[in-house]
C-alpha cells in the first residue's frame, strides 16, 4: 500500500466513500436493521419502501427531523450511489439488495464493536488445524499413511480413556468461544457472496459490451464470450465456487448439517449466548446466494442464446436485401445485357417443373349407397380400455413438493415418493422429473442414479427403475 494507492481508494473506493457520506447513520442503521437483523438478502421496492418509511417515522419520534424525504427518493439515491443494487427479476417490481462495498462496510462496523471476549483459543487450534491439513494433504504417501497411524492411536487412546471413565467434556467458555467463531463465519461467509455474485455480473457485463461493439462474425465471438467464460470457472474462486456448490447440494451435507444444528441448539451453554438465526439460517441462506450467483450465469446463458437468434434473424435480413439489390441491378441494366449471356450456371442436370405440365383439376367421385338399413355393428375387441386411461395432473404433483417443502428446504424425489406414493406409475415420476427440469431452483444430478421403487395395487406387483438424482429446492 502506498501513497497513490490510498489516493486511489479514498477518491474512488464505494466503501469508504459509504463512511463519508451525508446520510451515514441513517445508511447504517436501516441497513443493519432490514438485512441484517432480518437476516434477509434481498427485498421488493414496495416492501423495503414501507420499512424505511416507518424506520423514519421512528427517527421523528426521537425528535431527528433532519431526513424529511419520501422513503422511495432516500432509496433511489442509495441505488445511484452504489450502496444498494437494484435490479429486477420475473415481475416488474425492482429488487433491492446490498451491494458488495456496503457488505463490507458492515462487516467492518460491526468488527468494531466489543464482544463478550475474544475467543483466542478457539482461534488458535483453528489456525493449527488449517496448518495441519496444509502440510498433511501435500505430503508424500509414507508421511500420510505416518500421519493417519498418529492420529489412529490418539483416537484408540482417547477411547481407552473413556472407557476407563476419564471422560472430560469441554469447559462452558470453550463451548461459547467455538459458538462465537461459527456466528462469525457464516456471516462473514454470507457477505463474501456478494462479491463472488459481483465478480460473474462483471463478466455478464463484458459479454454484453463485447456483443455490442465486436464487429467479429458469430462464431468467432461466441469463441471468445465462452473463453472468458471457461476462464472465470477455472480461476480458484470459480473452482471454490463449484466445489462449494456441489458441497451444499449433498443430501448427506444436508442431513447431517441439519442433525448438527438440532444438537448444537440443545446444548444450555449456547441458549444463553444465542442472539440470533445466523447459525441456524445458513443452509437457507446459503442456498439462496449460491442460487443468486447461478442465475447470474444463467442471465450471461440467456443473453448468448438471444445474440445467436438476433444474428440469425440480422443475416436474413442481409439475404433478402442483396437478393433486392441484384433485381434492381438487373432492371437498371436490361438494355445492356446481351440475351445470350449466361447469368446462370448450374451443376448437373436442371429438371425444370412448369405449372402447364400438371394435370387438370378432375372433380372426385362421389359414392352413391343403395336404399338399405344400416345397422349398428358389435364391437369385437374390447373397448373397456379406452375408459380407463388416465391423466397426470401437474398442479398436484407440485402441490406436494410444495407441502413438504414447508418444513424442509429440500427434498428427493426419492424421498417425495416414500411420502406420496406413486398412484399413476411411472408417468408420475417422469411429472416430477419434467417438473424439475422445467425450474432452474430444482437440481438434477445426471451423473449419480437412485432407484425408485413403484407398486401395482391391482396386482400387488412392484417394479423399480433407474433414475437420475432430484432434489427439490424451496
Amino acid at each position: 500500500m502506498n501513497y497513490e494507492k490510498a489516493l486511489s481508494l479514498y477518491r474512488n473506493d464505494k466503501t469508504l466513500q459509504l463512511f463519508r457520506a451525508e446520510h451515514f447513520p441513517l445508511l447504517v442503521g436501516f441497513f443493519h436493521l432490514a438485512f441484517k437483523q432480518q437476516e434477509r438478502i434481498a427485498y421488493p421496492q414496495s416492501e423495503l419502501q414501507s420499512i424505511l418509511g416507518d424506520y423514519l417515522y421512528g427517527l421523528g419520534k426521537q425528535d431527528i427531523t433532519e431526513y424529511n424525504k419520501p422513503p422511495l427518493e432516500y432509496l433511489s439515491r442509495w441505488a445511484q450511489q452504489g450502496y444498494l443494487r437494484r435490479y429486477y427479476e420475473t415481475a416488474d417490481e425492482p429488487v433491492y439488495e446490498l451491494s458488495p462495498s456496503t457488505e463490507n462496510a458492515l462487516k467492518w462496523l460491526e468488527d468494531l464493536n466489543k464482544q463478550q471476549f475474544v475467543g483466542t483459543h478457539s482461534r488458535l487450534l483453528q489456525f493449527f488445524n488449517l496448518l495441519q491439513q496444509i502440510v498433511n494433504t501435500t505430503s508424500g504417501p509414507y508421511e500420510r499413511v505416518q500421519q493417519l497411524q498418529a492420529e489412529r492411536n490418539k483416537i484408540d487412546k482417547e477411547i481407552e480413556q473413556i472407557h476407563l471413565g476419564n471422560f472430560i467434556k469441554p469447559s462452558n467458555t470453550q463451548i461459547k468461544e467455538n459458538y462465537f467463531l461459527a456466528e462469525e463465519t457464516a456471516r462473514r461467509l454470507l457477505s463474501d457472496f456478494r462479491q463472488v455474485e459481483e465478480n460473474f455480473r462483471e463478466l455478464d457485463t463484458q459479454t454484453r459490451q463485447t456483443i455490442v461493439k465486436s464487429s467479429l462474425a458469430k462464431a468467432d465471438l461466441l469463441d471468445n464470450v465462452f473463453e472468458q467464460q471457461d476462464y472465470v470457472w477455472n480461476t480458484d474462486q470459480g473452482k471454490s465456487f463449484r466445489s462449494f456448490w456441489e458441497f451444499l447440494m449433498s443430501e448427506q451435507m444436508q442431513d447431517e448439517l441439519e442433525t448438527l444444528l438440532e444438537k448444537m441448539n440443545g446444548i444450555p451453554a449456547i441458549q444463553e449466548i444465542k442472539k440470533e438465526q445466523t447459525v441456524d439460517r445458513i443452509k437457507t441462506n446459503l442456498v439462496d446466494a449460491g442460487d443468486k450467483v447461478n442465475r447470474s450465469n444463467d442471465g450471461l446463458i440467456e443473453q448468448l442464446r438471444k445474440f445467436v437468434e438476433q444474428k440469425n434473424l440480422s443475416e436474413s435480413r442481409h439475404i433478402l436485401h442483396s437478393i433486392e439489390e441484384i433485381e434492381n441491378l438487373l432492371l437498371e441494366h436490361k438494355e445492356s445485357i446481351a440475351s445470350w449471356d449466361y447469368l446462370l450456371e448450374t451443376d448437373g442436370i436442371f429438371k425444370p417443373s412448369f405449372i402447364m405440365e400438371r394435370p387438370l383439376f378432375s372433380p372426385p367421385v362421389k359414392v352413391t349407397f343403395d336404399q338399405t338399413v344400416i345397422h349398428d355393428g358389435l364391437p369385437e375387441a374390447d373397448t373397456k380400455l379406452l375408459f380407463e386411461q388416465f391423466y397426470v395432473d401437474m398442479e398436484e404433483l407440485k402441490n406436494n413438493i410444495k407441502e413438504v417443502l414447508r418444513n424442509k428446504s429440500q427434498v428427493s424425489l426419492f424421498d417425495l415418493l416414500n411420502i406420496y406414493k406413486p398412484q399413476k406409475g411411472v408417468a408420475e415420476i417422469l411429472g416430477y422429473m419434467q417438473i424439475a427440469a422445467n425450474d432452474k431452483k430444482h437440481l438434477i444430478k445426471r451423473e449419480m442414479q437412485e432407484e425408485l421403487s413403484i407398486e401395482n395395487r391391482e396386482s400387488n406387483k412392484k417394479y423399480s427403475l433407474m433414475a437420475p438424482v432430484i432434489i427439490f429446492n424451496r
